[in-house]
């Protein structure tokens, strides 16, 4: 037992950095960021990269939903130790590759220490099969959620211009500032009227990061309210395949552009990469 643990801090020691982990996440539900994690993959990919989708939203995992997918196999049984990452790993639209979610597992913190290991394990395997990993967090501020993002490379977090909205996310980066200072913070304001809207929202919850946390939350881009993307939901399609021309599929565009300028290169060495930080809010990441 003692040397199977050991083997897994080598892993996790040496596991490679290539893939840019973004974690996509919201203080709250019904602000849009499952749908800006999937049309987000997809506009990456439209650039040329290699996208796995993790959905890491173990209570609804509904991103193959928004998708028209069912696939026989996810996180659930890698979890449990029946099948391996690359076996859950399915084709999506526009290019991407997704890791399947499983509704109603347990904390990933209270997981077993044989199935956090498989975790991990097939975590290592993603690291070196993408240039960018975006990780679709459940909402709110529980243990899945603070375990996922803040292990990331980066967070998305997404929001709206509704005040309980603006309230949970200043929420989320405070909880995300408690468990990592550095971590790099990217505000999306999603469902706004215009862009004036938009930087009025992330100038407000800029300012009160920066007042109250002494720290920077960044702005990344907005989304506008377009009913184009609730046609595609109900069609179970990504507005950016099914609209390509909607004002919210320009603007995901835009976001993806800015993304990949602002990112170290896919590759490049990093300080200390996802798997490493994912470990070590389990208590596995020492290499002694």
């Amino acid at each position: 037992m003692a040397d199977q643990a050991q083997n897994l801090r080598d892993l996790v020691w040496k596991a490679r950095t290539r893939a840019h982990v973004i974690a996509v996440t919201s203080g709250k539900g019904g602000v849009g960021k499952t749908s800006t994690s999937v049309n987000l993959a997809i506009a990456l990919a439209a650039r040329q990269h290699r996208v796995i989708l993790l959905d890491a939203d173990l209570g609804l995992a509904n991103v193959e939903v928004l998708m028209g997918l069912s696939s026989m196999f996810n996180l659930g049984h890698v979890i449990d130790g029946s099948r391996e990452m690359l076996d859950i790993l399915v084709p999506g639209p526009g290019g991407i590759e997704i890791v399947p979610g499983s509704s109603g597992l347990s904390k990933v913190a209270d997981l077993e220490p044989e199935a956090r290991d498989n975790v991990l394990r097939c975590l290592a395997v993603l690291q070196d099969e993408a240039d960018f990993i975006i990780i679709d967090t459940m909402a709110g501020i529980g243990v899945n959620v603070v375990s996922f993002a803040a292990a990331a490379d980066e967070v998305l977090l997404v929001t709206t211009p509704e005040p309980s909205a603006i309230v949970d996310a200043y929420a989320m980066v405070k909880t995300l500032h408690a468990q990592r200072a550095d971590l790099p913070i990217r505000l999306i304001v999603n469902m706004v009227a215009n862009q004036a809207q938009a930087q009025a929202v992330a100038s407000k919850l800029a300012t009160v990061a920066r007042q109250y946390l002494s720290r920077t939350v960044s702005y990344l881009g907005f989304i506008p309210r377009d009913p184009h993307v609730g046609q595609a939901v109900m069609q179970s399609r990504p507005f950016s395949l099914k609209y390509p021309a909607a004002p919210a599929t320009r603007c995901v565009e835009l976001l993806a552009r800015r993304l990949v300028h602002q990112q170290t290169v896919p590759g490049e060495k990093k300080k200390e990469g996802f798997l490493r930080r994912f470990a070590s809010t389990l208590g596995l990441a020492s290499n002694g």
